[in-house]
Order: C-alpha cells, then sequence, then structure tokens
C-alpha cells in the first residue's frame, strides 16, 4: 500500500508514516512528521502532538467532565513566549456550572471566554509564564469553588450586605467576591483576607455578626484567592435569609488542597498552534456532519445586504458564524498577518479577507452577545510583526497551513454564496503567493 493512502489515527502512527515518507520522498524528518500529520487531519505535527495527548489523557479513567483552562503569554523583555494549559476535572461540563456571561462575575473568570464546550482560554496576552500559571491556577480554583457548592457568582452585591449596604460589610474583608444559589436565590459572601491581615479583627468581626444576625464559616478549604500566599476563605451569610454556610463548607472540605502555581502539572507548550480541545474538534466534526448539501444555484439567495460606511452597498453571507469560530478564524489569520508584513502578496488579501470578516461579525451579532472588548479583538490587535523579507519552507507551509484551516472554517460555517466565494478565493491566491516566496 502506498504511504499516500494512509491515514494515522495515533501519534505512534503519525511517527512510523513520517518515517515512510521520509525514506520515499528523501525529505527531512520535520517535514515528514509534519506531512505525517497533516495526512492525519492536523495543522501539523505539533498540533497532532497537542491534541492527541490531551485526548489520551482526557481518555483516562477518571469522575467527571475534562475541563482544559489555556492561557498565552509573552515575555516583550526576555522574548519568550508560550502557553500554559490545565487539565481539570469536573462533576458537569463547565457550561453546566456557569454561563459564558457569568464568568465576568468573578476577578479569576472575567478574562476568559469559551473556547469549546471543553475548554476556556484567556482572551488577552499575558508577561511572564509564570503570570499564566497562576491566573490559570485562580481560574481552577474557581471553578472547582463552582463544582463543589453549585453556586454561581454575582454582581449583586447589595444581596448580600446588611441592609444592602456595602458600608456595612463584615470589617477587614478583602478580596470578596458575592455567590447566588439558583434554585433558592439566596446569597452569601466569600471573604477572602490574609489571615494576618484579620488576626487583630477577630473579636470586632464577631461583634458585628451578632450586631447584624450574620453567621460566618471558616472552611477547611483554604480558598480561591491567593492561598499560597496566605488568604483564607470564610463564608458569610445572613443567618435567617442567606445561603446555610455549613453544607457549603462541608462540600469545599472534600475538595483536595487548592490549585496553585508551586504544584503546576499542566502543559507548556509553545504559542502555535494554538491549543484546540478534543471537544471543540468532536463538535466541529458534529456541525459539519448536520451541515445540508448546498442548493444547486449562484448562492445569491444565501447573503444579505448591508451598507458599509464610506463604501456603499455590500452583501454577506446570511446567517452568522459562532463567535467561537471567528476567534479561531482570526487567531490564524493574525498569525499570518505577524510573519508576512513584507510578502505583499499574501500580507495584503489576508488583511482583506479580516477587514471584510470584521464588517460581518459586527452585522452579526449585537453588543449584548458581543462587547466591543471582545469584538476588537477577533480581527485586530495581533502582537507585533517579524518583518521578515523571506521565511525558510518550514514556517511558510505553516502559515499555509494556517490559511488553509481558516477556510475550511468560513465553507463550514457560512452558507455557499458570492461573497463568501469572494473570500475564499482572495485566501486561495494567498495561499499560493505564500508557498512560492522564496
Amino acid at each position: 500500500m502506498s504511504s499516500e493512502a494512509i491515514r494515522p489515527s495515533t501519534l505512534d502512527g503519525i511517527k512510523r508514516l513520517a518515517k515512510s515518507l521520509k525514506s520515499e520522498r528523501g525529505i527531512q524528518h520535520v517535514r515528514a512528521l509534519d506531512n505525517a500529520a497533516q495526512a492525519a487531519g492536523f495543522q501539523n505535527f505539533r498540533h497532532a502532538s497537542n491534541v492527541l495527548r490531551a485526548a489520551a489523557k482526557a481518555e483516562r479513567p477518571r469522575p467527571g467532565y475534562c475541563t482544559f483552562l489555556t492561557a498565552y503569554w509573552k515575555d516583550r523583555e526576555g522574548g519568550g513566549s508560550g502557553r500554559e494549559t490545565l487539565t481539570i476535572w469536573l462533576s458537569a461540563p463547565w457550561a453546566e456550572l456557569i454561563t459564558p456571561s457569568q464568568l465576568q462575575n468573578h476577578r479569576a473568570l472575567v478574562n476568559f471566554r469559551a473556547e469549546g464546550p471543553d475548554h476556556l482560554a484567556r482572551e488577552h496576552l499575558l508577561s511572564t509564564q509564570s503570570e499564566a500559571r497562576r491566573t490559570v491556577c485562580a481560574a481552577a480554583r474557581a471553578l472547582h469553588f463552582m463544582d463543589a457548592t453549585k453556586l454561581r457568582p454575582s454582581k449583586s452585591h447589595s444581596r448580600a450586605f446588611p441592609g444592602g449596604r456595602s458600608s456595612n460589610a463584615i470589617p477587614g474583608r478583602d478580596h470578596y467576591s458575592i455567590w447566588y444559589d439558583r434554585e433558592t436565590k439566596r446569597y452569601l459572601f466569600a471573604d477572602e483576607p490574609y489571615e494576618k491581615a484579620v488576626e487583630s479583627k477577630v473579636q470586632e468581626r464577631e461583634d458585628w455578626a451578632q450586631r447584624h444576625g450574620f453567621a460566618v464559616v471558616k472552611p477547611e478549604w483554604a480558598g480561591m484567592y491567593a492561598p499560597d500566599v496566605g488568604s483564607r476563605l470564610y463564608l458569610v451569610a445572613d443567618e435567617t435569609k442567606g445561603i446555610p454556610l455549613q453544607p457549603i463548607a462541608a462540600a469545599l472540605d472534600k475538595l483536595p488542597a487548592p490549585i496553585i502555581e508551586a504544584a503546576w502539572d499542566g502543559e507548556s507548550a509553545p504559542t502555535l498552534p494554538y491549543f484546540v480541545s478534543p471537544g471543540t474538534i468532536a463538535k466541529a466534526a458534529a456541525e459539519k456532519d448536520k451541515q445540508k448539501t448546498p442548493p444547486k444555484s449562484n448562492g445569491q439567495r444565501n447573503s444579505v445586504g448591508y451598507v458599509q460606511t464610506f463604501v456603499g452597498p455590500q452583501r454577506r453571507p446570511k446567517g452568522r458564524m459562532s463567535i467561537e469560530a471567528h476567534a479561531e478564524v482570526g487567531r490564524l489569520l493574525k498569525s499570518v498577518l505577524v510573519a508576512t508584513y513584507h510578502r505583499k502578496g499574501v500580507y495584503n488579501r489576508v488583511n482583506a479577507v479580516r477587514s471584510e470578516l470584521d464588517e460581518w461579525v459586527q452585522r452579526e451579532y449585537n453588543h449584548a452577545e458581543l462587547s466591543n472588548e471582545q469584538f476588537f479583538e477577533l480581527y485586530y490587535r495581533e502582537s507585533g510583526s517579524t518583518f521578515s523579507r523571506s521565511l525558510p519552507e518550514v514556517e511558510r507551509e505553516r502559515h499555509a497551513e494556517s490559511l488553509t484551516e481558516a477556510r475550511k472554517l468560513l465553507a463550514q460555517h457560512y452558507p455557499d454564496c458570492p461573497p463568501q466565494r469572494s473570500l475564499l478565493k482572495k485566501m486561495d491566491a494567498a495561499v499560493k503567493s505564500l508557498r512560492d516566496w522564496a
């Protein structure tokens, strides 16, 4: 059997195919690994390695649901960059514990967004690897708190204070958060001061609780904020109208010690290719299977008109691509733009594609669904530029694969129509120019 017909499904299978391709084609081992990974349906060997190893970890017998937490970082002074991904296990998918909009209600999750049914990723680059790890660990602690208590973070601060006034809050409070029970509609106040900072306020805090009819419970579980440097969790609630605290404390005390940076056991990897979780891949495959055969027409009915400022009437595909898919396409396009500034046949075409997609997405989603900050991050704000006047073949091929992957996403999520075909044609031309770049 020719190696061309082999489609490996494991990392070992990809490596075996690479050996065959290296011998048959007389190419370098690195190139052979990438070609073998592409035959398996991945962007390159690094992408295959990350995804298949994560999938293998997820398949190990563990109770509950595997969730991946990712943060990217770039040290502008030291020059390093990378990705930190932590795998945690929850009793339910993360989306059953908290909605995407509620991520904004807690300091540890405010900058994370949904990347897939099993993946949350931080939106913005962090400045060091250590900061990325600390950020991911803090998000894990918040999710473990939610998983154990089944409470959700809230911004309704007045519901948790005596008389509804924050000025009545417990003395010495710090790093606090508000939580509510969806079933009972009751609230509690999670106070996480540094232990030494409240040693002198113990009596004052007890007097406050008695005066206002509040209960204060200190679980054995150290908490979410900074348990590795001395913060401790106190649960505070109205004794008659708040959430009963003893069951919450008992549930928290069954948790293992809070995850901290010093005990990091996540994956540290290069920034590119971006991490794609097994659940995200499975979801994309399922969506592709559901797609109907395109109608036998020029697709004009699959598009709608709009007016672009300073340009005039334009058309875009009818319907909308998911925000997650927009984010993935945006990341792929920006990674190409950063490296191809001096290859105008690539840069200008890709820049035109992202400009048009930027117009489409703001007409597909309103402000309630997509905030300005999220919108601006989708297709712009790429980090730096290499300004390289030439690229090695392996780098050109990697960027060509990014454009190919972006093209696939656009073809999957938008119906066939002239605006979509125009975009795909630009991307095909950009790929050709990239591969012809000496």
